[in-house]
């Protein structure tokens, strides 16, 4: 009997994604990425690695294709992994912060935000990535 796969490759988690921003939940699709890239630890001690890293299609949005990317290369680095070519991505024309609350949020996202994500101009509290 085959073991019933509980992890999505980055395809499927970019579809997954997808899908809550096309309902116009942000803050679904914000959960559902940091949740599959949380789960990338776990996916590298099951021997999985590879098959979920995976290249994905976009998820309809540059600012969200880029979070994704940078994110997965954030995580890979904080494993210890090399990360895939495709997650390298340009600099966002514009800075973006995918949770906009106020002010101090925004300066405290600035000060907290990975390398990773400050690169290409994106700012979230690398907390997000310990708990979704």
């Amino acid at each position: 009997m085959s073991e019933k796969r509980w992890w999505h490759t980055m395809p499927e988690l970019a579809k997954a994604i997808r899908a809550e921003l096309e309902s116009g939940d942000a803050d679904a699709a914000l959960r559902t990425l940091l949740d599959g890239i949380n789960r990338l630890p776990d996916i590298a001690t099951q021997g999985h690695l590879d098959e979920a890293l995976t290249e994905p299609d976009s998820v309809g949005d540059l600012r969200w294709d880029t979070l994704l990317a940078v994110a997965i290369r954030y995580r890979l680095h904080q494993m210890g992994e090399r990360p895939p070519r495709w997650t390298l991505k340009d600099p966002l024309d514009t800075f973006w912060w995918p949770v906009r609350v106020n002010l101090s949020k925004e300066y405290n996202d600035m000060a907290h935000s990975p390398a990773e994500l400050l690169r290409v101009g994106i700012f979230l509290d690398e907390r997000a990535f310990t708990s979704a």
